[in-house]
């Protein structure tokens, strides 16, 4: 007897101490995929992923190999803190980055032309606001232009997403044939410079609004699909351009920071094709945000100097609204781009863009109360959010007011740190973006968000970018655009740095929004729905009597918006007849259930039945049922060989279970012939002994007592705690148990 304790004991210890070692990444490769808590649709699904999710793999082990709905076998994953499983059909092992970007290139008629641009309810400012959309989002004009309240050039109504229809102020809206022109002596000087073909349309356009501009083509020598690959999981959209609708295609799933959504591929693809912006509003995104010395001295700051005089014009305007606009604030950043060789404009928009020109923002107010590691961050200033992210378990404007503080706070002081007045907090940031932007080849807005210039140093590409947001070069641009605008500077020599890309694509569109949606959520047979169905198990066999001739496929679809066809009326013309069932998404996107329909004799009787079974049954029990056997499997196991059987599983109050219910110990099976015979049967789950339809440490403790003749095991419940079937519960069944619970053996 105490060796038999001994011997549980160190059972009991080997199970404290499961775990995994050899944990791997892998992604998923379509839409739609289920989490399940088994290695078989059999399982109940706990969760539906879209593509490209991250996955934390167990190990490599594919398990139940040859399974009918993923004959390849299935992934044990980390899911949630729990172990679950996914077909290892839809999964593919190691870095996410190796897959191939998914985008579209759909044509389009016109394009939302600004930055958070509403969709009212009618055509009016004050009626009830739909949406937000976002740059380049695609719409169909569905009228002309509306006369009405907050918009004096009239209001489009429009259709946006899934032909939702509105009303958008037509200021924020452009054709395609508004933004692109031809000029043939000009475009022969574009094709000079190097600009591909679907570039020149739209720098046409700008040509004839703006003469004196100039662009420059800007070869970066990558692969379009490389770059698109590269910036994969590092862009964010804000929530406002989030809801049902767009999420799917336009988001991976939230980010830590509230508020903000990891952008797809498709979504990342548009913000990089930098021909979505060539025009008059976004295209500043690519201008060189050098300082424009024009004939000014480069080595000796003068405040009526042309240069300065232009720029105090333009800052006037892009800081208009917020204390900055004063001159001590508007020299600090005019003389910071002379010394560092980066525009005003620029700086004093990035200040904009980050928040800095509320006075409440507290990484400006120099009276914040927070601490770094002890250490007080009143007094300090920092006007670019630099080094502002969540880290060391500090939230953005606590590691940005550490990062002002410097030395004190574990920082060097370079850059003129600490920033402890405002003027040197605007000078030591514009040092600081000179120096690690725009002073190492990241010479444009575009650049500073997708570093691909060729004037960086390769090493940083992709790695060194200033911002998230996948949206910060367009607004960033559009505020240069409208100081511009509103100093009547539009018309002065501006030049843009354009990106080119190798094996570019035609023109990027926002991804289409379109139910993706091809799955059924029942299907009948004679008015009869299919046992267990599941709108991821695409293959059934079901079975009906030899006297029949046709059958009627019935089918409810999980969306209304998806086709289907191979339901209707279906002569049987052989013993076996398969259908095809063919769902269709509103994508195009297809989906195909095979339903195999098997003639049966309806003259057999129960013990026929119960031979042709994989259980066994004595004394009016039925055993050798596997754990986590679903009531519909045995059902379906019945049906098998007699279709027009009457088969019911009730639990112990005598009410019938689910379909989808686990089998447990003590439930009673009645079967009922069309020949009127009846019997019924106590089932006996391997391994059940507590009758809760799962084998665990409880029914580890039951055996044990058993064995130690604490406890007693009576019919049902004894010959469950038989689990290798010799007619007798001992150590042997312990063993297997404990094995079971740590995934070595199955039951």
């Amino acid at each position: 007897m105490k060796k038999l304790s001994l011997l549980i004991i160190s059972i009991f210890i080997s199970l404290a101490f499961i775990k995994n070692i050899d944990a791997l990444t892998g992604y998923t490769r379509e839409s739609d995929i289920m989490v399940r808590t088994g290695p078989s649709t059999s399982y109940d699904y706990v969760a539906q992923l879209e593509a490209n999710y991250v996955l934390d793999l167990v190990d490599s082990t594919l398990y139940n190999v040859g399974d009918s709905a993923c004959s390849i076998g299935w992934y044990k994953i980390n899911f949630n803190g729990n172990e679950r499983y996914i077909c290892g059909e839809y999964v593919t092992i190691g870095d996410i980055s190796s897959s191939t970007p998914s985008y579209s290139t759909d044509p389009y008629d016109a394009r939302i032309y600004g930055t958070s641009i509403q969709v009212r309810s009618a055509a009016t400012s004050t009626s009830t606001l739909k949406t937000y959309l976002m740059p380049g989002d695609d719409i169909v004009i569905k009228s002309g232009k509306i006369s009405g309240s907050g918009c004096s050039d009239g209001w489009y109504q429009v259709a946006y997403y899934k032909n939702e229809t509105g009303y958008v102020c037509s200021t924020y809206i452009r054709t395609k044939s508004e933004i692109t022109a031809t000029e043939p002596e000009y475009e022969k000087e574009l094709k000079e410079k190097g600009f591909p073909d679907t570039y020149i349309p739209y720098l046409v356009k700008l040509h004839q609004m703006h003469p004196a501009w100039v662009f420059n083509p800007s070869f970066t020598n990558y692969n379009w699909n490389y770059v698109v690959e590269r910036e994969r999981d590092a862009n964010v959209l804000n929530y406002i351009y989030v809801n049902n609708t767009t999420q799917n295609v336009y988001t991976k799933y939230m980010t830590e920071e509230y508020g903000w959504y990891r952008t797809t591929d498709a979504v990342n693809a548009f913000y990089l094709d930098p021909r979505n912006f060539l025009t008059e509003k976004f295209v500043f995104m690519f201008e060189k945000l050098n300082y424009d010395y024009g004939n000014d001295s480069k080595t000796v700051f003068n405040k009526e100097s042309e240069s300065a005089k232009k720029y105090y014009k333009d800052l006037q305007s892009i800081l208009a609204g917020t204390y900055l606009n004063a001159d001590n604030y508007i020299y600090a950043f005019i003389e910071s781009g002379f010394k560092y060789n980066i525009s005003p404009d620029h700086i004093a928009s990035r200040a904009i863009q980050e928040g800095m020109g509320r006075p409440t923002n507290e990484s400006i107010t120099g009276e914040y109360t927070g601490t770094y590691f002890g250490h007080s961050l009143y007094g300090y200033y920092n006007y670019y959010n630099i080094n502002a992210y969540y880290s060391n378990g500090y939230d953005p404007t606590t590691n940005g007011l550490a990062y002002a503080c410097g030395s004190e706070c574990g920082y060097s002081n370079t850059y003129l740190r600490p920033w402890n007045t405002r003027e040197k907090a605007i000078e030591g940031g514009a040092m600081w973006i000179a120096e690690d932007y725009i002073g190492i080849g990241q010479h444009t807005l575009y650049y500073q968000k997708f570093n691909t210039s060729p004037l960086a140093e390769s090493r940083m590409h992709f790695a060194h970018q200033y911002q998230t947001n996948v949206q910060a070069p367009v607004t960033e641009g559009v505020s240069v655009f409208e100081a511009y605008r509103d100093s009547n500077q539009l018309n002065n020599k501006i030049e843009f740095d354009i990106p080119i890309y190798n094996n570019m694509p035609d023109v990027v569109s926002l991804p289409k929004i379109a139910n993706t949606v091809n799955t059924l959520k029942d299907i009948k047979i004679n008015g009869v729905s299919i046992h267990n169905f599941d709108k991821d198990v695409l293959e059934y066999i079901t079975y009906i009597s030899d006297k029949e001739s046709k059958v009627k496929i019935e089918v409810t679809k999980s969306d209304n918006t998806s086709t289907v066809t191979g339901d209707g009326e279906i002569t049987l013309t052989n013993d076996e007849t398969k259908i095809q069932i063919k769902v269709t998404a509103e994508n195009g996107s297809l989906k195909i259930y095979t339903v195999t329909i098997k003639k049966v004799t309806d003259n057999i009787t129960i013990d026929e039945i119960i031979s042709n079974l994989s259980t066994k049954q004595t004394n009016g029990i039925m055993y050798k049922i596997s754990p986590n056997t679903l009531g519909s499997t045995l059902k379906n196991s019945i049906l098998k060989f007699a279709s027009n059987a009457t088969v019911k599983i009730t639990n112990v109050t005598g009410n019938e279970i689910e379909t989808n219910e686990t089998l447990k110990t003590g439930q009673t099976l009645t079967i009922t012939v069309p020949s009127g015979e009846t019997r019924s049967f106590k089932l006996a789950v391997i391994g059940d002994t507590n009758s809760d339809g799962k084998v665990d440490i409880i029914d580890l403790l039951q055996i044990q007592k058993y064995i130690l003749k604490a406890k007693t095991l009576d019919n049902e419940n004894l010959k469950a705690g038989d689990t290798n079937d010799d007619g007798k519960v001992d150590i042997i069944d312990l063993l297997r148990i404990q094995k079971y619970i740590l995934k070595k053996i199955t039951l």
